[in-house]
């Protein structure tokens, strides 16, 4: 009878066929599903993984190389005489070659920021020398105190994992405190012989690596070891691993294949092992990422809970809820909708507010937040118009006392010229031609014809100040008139003649300039004059003073031209730009620059 009754019931043919269509579907989705989201979560964390520890890998190759290619400086200039190498070669041990030496480390030292020590063994005199924050050291040493890490007649780097700094046995103050580094070591051998000529070790803060690591991983999730060849732990969860050999013996038996992953079920531990090879040169590292079996499944589990909620709700739900759901769904859009008619009239401070929790909710607060972002837009673009018309209006009050100055020595001019001083008319011209360039305040480089006629207008008003006292002379070769150069370069340098070499008293100055264009596309400007001449100690103490930051004293402030125009050089043109100072041919000063030509003329022009 109930049989009956329940088939010639729609409702209940339609409540039993919509419970069956759901639970039945849906039961055979979680069995499935759970056997295949095992497999494809597995995989996918794996390619996760992978392509994590490709990315770390690239990372750590890169970095090393760098520092790798640093140690590689102790090589640089061999065809020199006064050069690192040459000196560990010749055995030399006098004062200017250990200064080149400690030089030469202080430049590997900057050449990576992470540098925080390197030490230098020179074969030929059994000499150690440190360079460690700054500081420099030295110790007679009969054996390189490095040789423990390093392999006799091989040229390549050798790299020591993770361990404490120490002092390569040079121990005298300042005194630095340990930490944890990485080392490459390396043999300085005579090329082409294989004599060893010394030995360079450069110790790695493991900032970076560490840096490096932390991003490859969900340290709440999963573990990420970086091993050495030889199995020690450079990068690992616990602290106290590094710098020992890694305890998981299985571990290290299955990332021994090079790159790929393994899976493990021991006691220890049940999960899978990702792991890539660091391959550049003698690196021979290998990063290894540990995944545990609760992970892995975590995303079944979650799937399988989210399908039988779902199947349950659905069930009961399925009939009665279905027009409730549709005005459960439609009415906030439909106020979502209202708000977005309010803005669109122009209430841009509208509050939206909808007591929601769910995806519709939140859709109202991502909303509200993008409004409040709008707003807030809106009111700082506001404020940086009137600060631009702000900057606009004393920019051109700014330009006011220039264009006063300029309109001043016009009327001067002027008003010489007419009262019959023609003489008068040419200082004021020169002057104000002096003026314009110099408060020009372009930071553009201009060609060398107009840096030399600005110079060649400075020296003319000296001339008309000393007479027959001055003596000067400009060649400019036709082929660097329009090469470019930084702006208020030689005028310094010019005046610079007039504040240490002449004296009226003395008789006639000469000042020559000088330009010519080198074949390795140099561009060379020399500034001469036969002043008093200048001893060949002054004169290096004089390289050496211009070669620095200048400092307070005062003898370092007479010299700061020199220094500016040089630093600008090297801010402008790079490292290759440089000045030099030599005697003068008929005594006095000789002044070079040398400006690499790394422009075309039509950059200057445009």
């Amino acid at each position: 009878m109930k049989l009956h009754a329940l088939s010639r019931s729609l409702r209940a043919k339609l409540v039993i066929f919509l419970l069956l269509a759901i639970a039945i579907p849906m039961a055979a989705s979680i069995v499935i599903t759970n056997v295949r989201t095992s497999v494809i979560v597995t995989d996918d964390k794996v390619n996760t993984a992978s392509n994590l520890l490709f990315q770390g890998k690239t990372n750590l190759e890169h970095y090393m190389k760098t520092v790798t290619q640093a140690s590689l400086l102790v090589y640089n200039g061999t065809s020199g005489s006064d050069t690192l190498y040459r000196i560990l070669e010749q055995g030399r041990e006098d004062y200017l070659s250990e200064q080149e030496i400690y030089k030469s480390l202080q430049s590997i030292a900057l050449a990576v920021k992470e540098v925080h020590q390197v030490y230098l063994y020179a074969s030929k005199v059994k000499r150690g020398y440190l360079v460690v924050g700054g500081n420099t050291k030295k110790a007679d040493q009969p054996f390189p105190a490095n040789g423990d890490k390093l392999v006799p007649d091989k040229v390549s780097a050798i790299y020591e994992p993770a361990h404490i700094s120490g002092n390569y046995n040079i121990n005298k103050p300042p005194y630095s405190s340990a930490r944890k580094v990485v080392s490459i070591h390396r043999n300085v051998i005579r090329i082409p012989s294989d004599e060893q000529i010394g030995s360079l070790s450069i110790d790695i803060d493991t900032t970076v690596i560490d840096a490096i690591c932390d991003n490859l991983y969900d340290g709440n999730k999963e573990q990420l070891y970086l091993l050495s060849d030889q199995g020690i732990v450079i990068y690992g969860p616990d602290a106290d691993e590094i710098g020992k050999r890694w305890q998981d013996e299985n571990g290290l038996a299955v990332v021994s294949a090079g790159s790929g992953y393994g899976m493990a079920n021991s006691e220890s531990f049940r999960g899978v092992y990702v792991y890539d090879k660091l391959t550049d040169g003698n690196l021979n590292w290998t990063i290894v990422s540990k995944i545990p079996h609760s992970t892995l499944q975590a995303g079944t589990r979650q799937v399988t809970l989210v399908n039988t909620v779902v199947l349950i709700l659905s069930s009961i739900v399925v009939a009665a809820m279905a027009v409730y759901v549709s005005f459960w769904i439609t009415s906030p859009i439909r106020e979502l909708t209202g708000y977005a008619n309010r803005i669109q009239s122009g209430e841009l401070d509208i509050d939206i507010r909808l007591n929601r929790t769910d995806e519709i909710g939140a859709l109202a607060r991502r909303f509200r937040l993008m409004m409040e972002t709008i707003n807030n837009l809106v009111l700082r673009e506001y404020k940086l118009e009137i600060a631009n018309k702000t900057n606009q209006l004393k920019a051109l009050q700014a330009q006011v006392q220039p264009h006063f100055l300029y309109n001043a020595l016009q009327m001067i001019g002027t008003s010489a010229l007419q009262s019959g001083a023609p003489g008068v008319y040419q200082l004021v011209m020169l002057l104000g031609k002096l003026m314009r360039y110099s408060m020009s305040g372009s930071d553009k480089p201009v060609m060398l014809s107009e840096e030399i006629d600005h110079t060649t207008a400075y020296l003319e008003l000296q001339k008309h100040r000393f007479g027959d006292k001055l003596d000067y002379r400009v060649d400019m070769a036709p082929d660097t008139a329009r090469l470019p150069v930084p702006r208020m370069i030689l005028q310094p340098l010019a005046e610079n003649v007039f504040k240490h070499a002449f004296d009226p008293a003395d008789g006639v100055l000469r000042v020559a300039i000088r330009t010519r264009r080198s074949d390795d596309e140099l561009l060379l400007i020399s500034i001469e004059n036969d002043g008093p001449a200048i001893g060949p100690r002054q004169l290096e103490e004089l390289r050496q003073l211009i070669g620095r930051k200048p400092e307070t004293n005062e003898r370092e402030r007479e010299h700061i031209g020199l220094a500016n125009v040089l630093s600008r050089l090297r801010l402008n043109c790079g490292e290759r730009a440089c000045l030099t100072l030599d005697s003068g041919a008929d005594g006095g000063l000789l002044v070079t620059l040398i400006v690499p030509i790394v422009q075309e003329e039509r950059e200057v022009l445009a």
